[in-house]
C-alpha cells in the first residue's frame, strides 16, 4: 500500500508484522537511507552485520529467489533479523513478487531505491499489496525541511531555535542522514533524550558543531556579500568580543563567494539567477534563496574572482608570523562590503 507521512512515521515506530516489505525510493536518496536506519532499529542496531542481512539491489534480477530465502531465515540466535535490500532498481520486480506472493511470516524487508520511472511496476506491485509499504522522498521544500528537522530534533529531544535549524540545515545541505548525526551530537552535548527536551541555540551548535560552518554567521555573510558595511562592522564586532578567530570569518565568508561563482558561470550560461539558485548543490536553505539570487545581480565573475583571490592571500598572510591578523580580516571584509554597496 502507499504510505503517506502518518502511516510512515507509525512504521518507523513500530512495524506491523504483518508487513513483509518496506520500499523507501524517490530523488532525496538520504532521506530514504536515513528512514531505513531508523526502520532498522525496532529489530537491531542496523550497522551491525550480525544484526541485519545486507543484499546488493543489483543481485537480485540474477538470483531473485535470495530475498525470499533471507527473509524466511531463521536466526540461530532467535527473534527477528531485519533484511535490507540496498540501492534497488526496476529488476528487482521479480524478487519482490515473491517475496509478497509468498505471504509467510518472516523477518521483515526495507528496500531502498532511487528516484524510479514514473509508471514504475515495482512501486505499483508495492502500493497494490496489502503486506508492504511504499513511501516516495522528495527533495524538502520549505514546509518539508522545517518538519524534517522538528522530526529529526524530536527524536533526540532537542527543540532547535530558528537560527540553530538554518545553520544545520544549510551546513548539512539537508541531508537527513548528516543532520540525524549531528542532532544526536548535539543531544549528547546537551544531555538531551525524549524524556528531557532541550532548546538548542546557535551558540551550542557554533560550540559543538565545529564541523558546521562553526555558527551562524548568515548575518555577517550576507552583510559583507550583500554591501551593508554597517552591518558587517555590527558583525565583525561581535564575533571579535566572542574570540572568533578571523580566519573562520574569512572562509565562512569565502564559502559564499565559491558558491556565487558556481551560479554566476551557469547564470552565464543562459539560465536565470533564480533557476541557478534553485539547482544549486548542496542546496541552499530555502529562506536564503532570494538573497543568494540577489547578490548574483550584484556580483559579475571578474569581481567574485577579484574577492576571492583576495581572501586567499589574506589568509596566506595571516598564517605569516608578526601579520595584523584579525585587523587585517576586517579591514579586507569590510572593503569588500563597501565594494558591493557600490554595485
Amino acid at each position: 500500500m502507499k504510505a503517506d507521512r502518518g502511516t510512515l512515521a507509525t512504521a518507523l515506530r513500530r512495524l506491523d508484522p504483518a508487513i513483509r516489505l518496506v520500499l523507501l525510493y524517490g530523488p532525496d536518496e538520504s532521506a530514504s537511507r536515513d528512514m531505513a536506519r531508523v526502520l532498522g532499529r525496532q529489530f537491531a542496531d542496523a550497522a551491525d552485520p550480525i544484526g541485519a542481512t545486507v543484499i546488493p539491489g543489483s543481485s537480485l534480477s540474477s538470483d531473485p529467489s535470495a530475498l525470499l530465502a533471507a527473509a524466511s531465515e531463521v536466526s540461530m540466535f532467535g527473534g527477528t533479523r531485519l533484511i535490507r535490500a540496498e540501492d534497488a532498481g526496476e529488476d528487482a520486480l521479480a524478487a519482490v513478487t515473491m517475496l509478497l506472493e509468498a505471504n509467510a511470516a518472516g523477518n521483515p524487508v526495507v528496500m531502498t531505491a532511487g528516484a524510479l520511472k514514473k509508471g514504475s511496476k515495482l512501486v505499483a506491485k508495492v502500493e497494490g499489496a496489502a503486506n508492504a509499504l511504499a513511501h516516495v522522498s522528495y527533495a524538502p521544500d520549505a514546509r518539508g525541511s522545517d518538519a524534517a528537522i522538528a522530526e529529526i530534533a524530536g527524536d533526540v529531544g532537542l527543540r532547535p531555535t530558528r537560527a540553530a535549524a538554518r545553520a544545520l540545515f544549510d551546513a548539512t545541505g539537508g541531508d537527513r542522514g548528516i543532520l540525524r548525526r549531528e542532532f544526536e551530537k548535539l543531544a549528547l552535548y546537551l544531555d538531551a533524550s525524549r524524556d528531557n527536551t532541550v532548546a538548542l541555540e546557535i551558540e551550542d551548535v557554533a560550540a559543538c558543531g565545529a564541523d558546521l560552518a562553526e555558527a551562524d554567521f548568515g548575518a555577517l555573510v550576507d552583510g559583507v556579500v550583500g554591501g551593508r558595511p554597517d552591518i558587517a562592522d555590527e558583525q565583525l564586532s561581535r564575533y571579535q568580543v566572542q574570540g572568533m578567530p578571523g580566519i573562520t570569518l574569512l572562509r565562512t565568508v569565502a564559502r559564499r563567494f565559491w558558491l556565487l561563482l558556481d551560479l554566476r558561470l551557469a547564470v552565464d550560461g543562459g539560465i536565470s539567477a533564480s533557476t541557478a539558485v534553485d539547482g544549486a548543490r548542496p542546496p541552499v536553505f530555502w529562506k536564503d534563496k532570494p538573497v543568494v539570487a540577489g547578490q548574483l545581480g550584484q556580483w559579475r565573475t571578474p569581481a567574485i574572482r577579484s574577492a576571492l583571490a583576495r581572501m586567499l592571500a589574506a589568509e596566506r598572510q595571516i598564517k605569516r608570523s608578526g601579520s595584523a591578523g584579525d585587523v587585517l580580516v576586517n579591514q579586507l571584509l569590510l572593503g569588500i562590503a563597501t565594494q558591493a554597496a557600490r554595485r
